[in-house]
């Protein structure tokens, strides 16, 4: 700074000499002594304040760069750090954005899993329900065959009853019985009580044959079967005439008459009993 200042001293000078020759130039063309002084001094006046504000301008010009160069530093530390922020930022939304991705994909995993293992769970339970329907299929005759078994189970233990096998008799109708009972075949179950009563009868076991006959006659009325309840009565009557219970046989067989239709073989054989009873 005092080295520009000495430089302006040099120039002042300079133009103080310029302006003592431009004096004595005005006063010898003929300008008056006020006049030349005040042009003099104005230019004088002029060239010092520009001198002084170049010396001013100079000498503030490096703290003015050191300023700049601050400002730029302070900026660009800021700019780094506001930089920084923003990536941090940025980094902490992809780092939120993934995790919620793994969340949302966990998620979908489980909800995956525990769909296909109720997928399984129902497929291995309709498979189970109808190996169960394939196995009861299989144990349980159809209705025909099971019918057709049970008749011929029937026609086995009459022969047997007639060959006085009244045991097998009685083992091969309880079997026609229980298939009978499986299938709902009433009447078929009343039939084959019939039978089984006869039997039961013959080997002594009245009160046996007497609940098979009651509960084969209870059957065949629900059914309507009159004809068939008639004979079941008929049955009846004998068993109790049997064991010496004449009222009781003739209630039984006058019963079965009235189920008989008139002018059929069982009904003329049932009315020529009741006489032969009286």
């Amino acid at each position: 700074m005092s080295r520009e200042l000495t430089r302006n001293e040099r120039r002042l000078a300079a133009l103080g000499a310029m302006g003592l020759l431009w004096g004595a130039i005005l006063l010898t063309i003929g300008f008056t002594l006020p006049f030349v002084v005040v042009v003099v001094g104005g230019l004088l006046l002029v060239a010092t304040v520009g001198l002084q504000g170049r010396a001013i301008a100079a000498a503030f010009k490096p703290r003015a760069r050191l300023a700049g160069e601050r400002l730029r530093g302070a900026t660009a530390s800021a700019s780094k750090r506001v930089g920084r922020i923003d990536w941090a930022g940025r980094r902490d939304a992809v780092g939120r954005r993934a995790t919620a991705a793994r969340t949302l994909a966990a998620s979908s995993s489980r909800r995956a899993l525990a769909a296909g293992g109720s997928a399984v769970a129902s497929v291995e339970s309709r498979g189970l329900e109808l190996r169960r329907e394939l196995g009861a299929k299989r144990a349980a005759p159809p209705a025909a065959s099971g019918r057709r078994e049970a008749m011929r189970l029937n026609e086995q233990a009459a022969v047997l009853r007639s060959e006085e096998r009244l045991g097998d008799a009685i083992e091969l109708s309880e079997q026609a019985l229980a298939i009978f009972r499986t299938l709902g075949d009433t009447h078929g179950t009343a039939l084959t009580l019939n039978g089984l009563g006869l039997t039961q009868a013959r080997i002594g076991d009245e009160a046996g044959a007497l609940d098979s006959y009651e509960t084969a006659v209870s059957l065949l009325t629900e059914l309507g079967d009159s004809h068939g309840a008639g004979r079941v009565l008929a049955n009846l009557g004998a068993l109790h005439r049997g064991q010496g219970h004449d009222a009781q046989a003739r209630a039984a067989w006058n019963e079965a008459l009235e189920r008989f239709e008139p002018g059929t073989p069982e009904y003329d054989r049932m009315a020529r009993q009741l006489r032969l009873a009286s």
